[in-house]
């Protein structure tokens, strides 16, 4: 397909279409030229006559007339079901549509099967998850979560071991105190005696 066959951005594929296309779009240039938009009472009889007469045929014309009839929308003076649709022109009309709802059903196929394997995964990394948490929770294991309760339990224990030992150290010294001033006692008066 040759730059020949675009027209207004639009690209065709049959070179009659496209010589439509290039005759609109000079007819385009010349209705927008010769046409006051600010006078919507003008650009409503414009829309009209152009629907008339069938001017436009090909995608150029039917945006310039969309173009107008959804400025006549916004005008609060004109009602809505006064402005008339625009007519579609038999070669414009799609032949191939159920090739085109055969790939559509396709494609949304795909999607569906792509969004049913995503849920699978986010669900199951969303339980993979909360298995770890609750692994981490149950175990006895030190972990970063419960590091700072296991130091501290395990500080306490070595306090409490401490106070244990330096108590019962105490006790022994206490009974050594004693059994030495007995032991002195007795030698004292030994030498006592062998002093007499």
């Amino acid at each position: 397909m040759g730059n020949g066959m675009i027209v207004e951005g639009y690209s065709f594929t049959d070179e009659n279409m496209a010589k439509q296309a290039r005759t609109e779009a000079e007819g385009v240039k010349y209705v927008r030229a010769r046409t006051d938009m600010s006078k919507p009472d003008q650009v409503f009889n414009v829309y009209h006559r152009l629907l008339q007469q069938r001017m436009f045929q090909t995608p150029v014309g039917y945006a310039y007339l969309r173009e107008l009839q959804d400025y006549l929308k916004t005008i609060p003076g004109i009602r809505g079901e006064d402005i008339r649709p625009i007519p579609v022109a038999k070669n414009m009309v799609v032949s191939d549509t159920q090739g085109i709802a055969d790939r559509w059903r396709r494609r949304l196929q795909k999607e569906q099967k792509k969004l049913q394997i995503s849920i699978v995964a986010n669900f199951a990394f969303v339980v993979s998850i909360l298995l770890i948490f609750l692994i981490t929770a149950t175990s006895g294991q030190t972990t970063i979560l419960n590091y700072e309760k296991k130091l501290q339990d395990r500080y306490a224990q070595w306090e409490q071991q401490l106070t244990e030992r330096e108590k019962a150290i105490r006790e022994e010294e206490q009974e050594l105190e004693l059994d030495f001033d007995t032991v002195l006692d007795d030698e004292e008066e030994e030498e006592l005696q062998e002093l007499e």
